[in-house]
């Protein structure tokens, strides 16, 4: 999957709150989140998201209407879109939408928003419920009316906070605020668990799946081999369970490397310990 990196909502952060900071966190707390499941994203331009079933839009509040048509095609030709909340609200040359999502994105999006916040000082503590998870936003809220999508989160009013739809042979799905960001600030397992669940949602199965999230895995297969890296940042030695991804390939034996721990494997599942603060270093074989 890829977080998408779009220059015009980073320059506008700039404009408007004289940093970054908002931008960056929302960026930096969605990329923690999937890692801390084991799911390594990539960064992406929006002209190369079609390499993608997926993609998460993170403080989409500046989107260009160039922007907007790329994410439509993209949708509509099959792919996931998770956008944070707020998108294209200021247009090209910053002009505010008349109406909400700007761009025609209510559409895509099935809703039209009910009422907007404008309130960073006073919201980081923000929760809402999406798919029966407690979830932090930060910064602003944007609420919705439905237009053909369903609802999926709510706000402790009980106003619609997040919406799903279909357009074209695609999904997507519009949340009211910056889960990104509010993972960076309280790392909320809520949060953590709906973006992870969200890949499979979109028919994806990540290369590598942990049992233990304390750790993470990483697959690397090219011309030299494959070789399964798992590192434990604990203080604890840990026996972890890899399950490979069917598509990964298939191995009858492994060797570490690194520390030379026993590795087993059985089918797709790989079985060894990790002392604290080390890794393994496996060659697949």
């Amino acid at each position: 999957m890829g977080i998408v990196v779009v220059p015009e909502s980073e320059l506008f952060n700039y404009v408007q709150q004289g940093d970054t900071a908002f931008y960056a966190q929302s960026v930096r707390g969605a990329y923690q989140a999937f890692f801390d499941s084991n799911i390594q994203p990539d960064f992406v331009a929006v002209d190369d998201i079609s390499e993608y079933k997926i993609v998460y839009l993170p403080y989409p509040v500046m989107l260009t209407k160039e922007t907007v048509t790329k994410l439509r095609s993209f949708v509509e030709q099959g792919g996931t879109l998770i956008s944070e909340g707020l998108p294209a609200y200021f247009g090209d040359h910053g002009h505010v939408g008349t109406v909400q999502p700007n761009y025609g994105l209510d559409e895509l999006f099935g809703a039209r928003e009910s009422y907007v916040e404008f309130t960073p000082d006073i919201s980081n503590d923000l929760t809402f419920q999406l798919k029966g998870a407690k979830v932090y936003g930060r910064y602003f809220r944007q609420e919705y009316e439905l237009r053909g999508g369903t609802e999926v989160g709510q706000y402790a009013n009980q106003k619609t906070a997040a919406v799903e739809n279909r357009t074209g042979r695609g999904r997507s799905v519009l949340i009211g605020s910056f889960p990104g960001a509010g993972y960076y600030l309280h790392h909320g397992p809520g949060t953590k668990e709906v973006l992870a669940g969200f890949l499979g949602t979109a028919g994806v199965v990540p290369q590598v799946q942990v049992d233990d999230n304390s750790v993470q895995a990483r697959l690397h297969v090219g011309e030299g081999g494959a070789y399964l890296w798992i590192t434990n940042s604990t203080v604890k030695d840990r026996s972890v369970r890899i399950t490979l991804a069917p598509g990964a390939g298939k191995f009858k034996s492994g060797e570490d490397i690194w520390g030379k721990q026993p590795v087993t494997i059985d089918g797709q599942q790989v079985n060894v310990s990790v002392a604290g603060r080390d890794a393994v270093v496996i060659a697949l074989l």
